[in-house]
């Protein structure tokens, strides 16, 4: 994205999609990034890599609300990964946890996100 201070990558899986942030979510480039957001949200379930963010106002904290609500409305979901303490100490203090995961890896963001197949629950089962 050229015209936004945030970089954005979305790395398609097989059931969800992978989004990675980079650069100051804010005023300025949250409304933009909300539009990318809201149109994969409503497609599939979303794991949203904010550890690039060097920076989150309130429009930026916004725009993740917006995002799970849509996720929610779609029966997708939004899952967050690699928060830095202050972004993550608002997303508790909103209560905002409770509607997305805040999750330290990809994996447990999956975890969060994905029912398991048939095959992930017997391989986890063994012999």
């Amino acid at each position: 994205m050229k015209d936004t201070a945030v970089d954005m990558v979305v790395v398609e899986g097989e059931r969800h999609a992978h989004v990675l942030l980079a650069g100051e979510m804010d005023l300025l480039s949250a409304p933009s990034v909300r539009g990318h957001l809201l149109d994969l949200v409503s497609e599939r379930p979303l794991v949203l890599d904010v550890a690039g963010v060097s920076f989150f106002d309130a429009e930026g904290l916004r725009t993740v609300a917006v995002t799970a609500r849509r996720g929610l409305e779609r029966g997708t979901g939004v899952a967050l990964v690699g928060a830095r303490p202050f972004p993550e100490k608002m997303f508790r203090i909103l209560r905002m946890h409770e509607v997305v995961p805040l999750c330290s890896t990809a994996r447990e963001a999956l975890c969060c996100l994905l029912p398991r197949t048939d095959e992930e629950i017997a391989d986890w089962l063994g012999p």
